[in-house]
């Protein structure tokens, strides 16, 4: 599905009814809005339920098959819930880079701990960890 919408004048976009009923979002769900800073692009996902600590995660690390796999084993295991992720290969058997966009509110650790246990597995050549603001201002 693709629609061009228009910014009314306080910045407010609507998203039109047949992309709300197909991700079953009803008025006071929340969305994610994340920009993509590389191509410019606005990505709105659906977050479903009441995320309450949400972090962005920019993973990079070897690109080596079952890495992934390794990473999200430690992720699971440290209970992050995982909202919305995207994967991909950079430098071809090299490098790969995993964004992600996750809730740490059942994780018992900080975020210092977070990156730090995640570094430790290994395979991470590098990781940051930031905290992503709600806007409170329509509740």
């Amino acid at each position: 599905m693709n629609s061009i919408i228009r910014l009314d004048t306080r910045g407010r976009l609507v998203i039109p009814n047949e992309f709300r009923e197909s991700l079953d979002l009803k008025e006071g769900d929340e969305v994610l809005i994340s920009l993509d800073s590389k191509t410019n692009n606005l990505i709105i996902s659906p977050t479903y339920g009441e995320p309450k600590d949400l972090v962005r995660l920019e993973l990079v690390f070897g690109d080596i098959p079952g890495s992934l796999a390794k990473i999200a084993q430690e992720i699971s295991n440290l209970k992050i819930d995982l909202i919305m992720s995207e994967s991909k290969s950079f430098q071809r058997g090299k490098k790969a880079r995993w964004d992600i966009i996750a809730d740490i509110s059942k994780c018992e650790f900080t975020s210092s701990d977070i990156k730090q246990k995640l570094i430790q597995t290994g395979f991470l050549e590098s990781m940051s960890i930031t905290k992503i603001a709600r806007d409170r201002l329509h509740r």
